[in-house]
């Protein structure tokens, strides 16, 4: 004697249509969490390239300004007057040039 399934048709097939709306689900919600994740991600990376953008405006200024100071320091102006109010170095030249020869005496 064999034993009969009594399940009906109808119940199989609602059971199918659940799994059916289960997946659905599943794919709508896991569609929204990696929507957030790249909506996060993106929001990070505009940050994070802003502030880059910062700091390179900041250190192109800094540059910009040690470029100005090093050009101001190596003047031929300061190099003169500080080689006469320091070193008390005329500014006399002779009118004549006086070359040395490498051989000692």
């Amino acid at each position: 004697m064999a034993i009969k399934n009594n399940m009906s048709q109808v119940a199989v097939q609602q059971q199918k249509i659940g799994f059916c709306w289960l997946a659905i689900i599943c794919l709508i919600f896991f569609e929204l969490l990696i929507y957030t994740w790249v909506r996060t991600e993106s929001t990070q990376t505009i940050l994070r390239v802003s502030k880059a953008q910062a700091m390179y405006i900041n250190k192109a200024s800094y540059h910009k300004a040690l470029s100005v100071e090093r050009d101001r320091l190596k003047s031929d102006d300061r190099i003169t007057r500080i080689a006469k109010s320091r070193l008390n170095l005329s500014t006399d030249t002779l009118a004549q040039t006086i070359y040395f020869s490498g051989e000692g005496h």
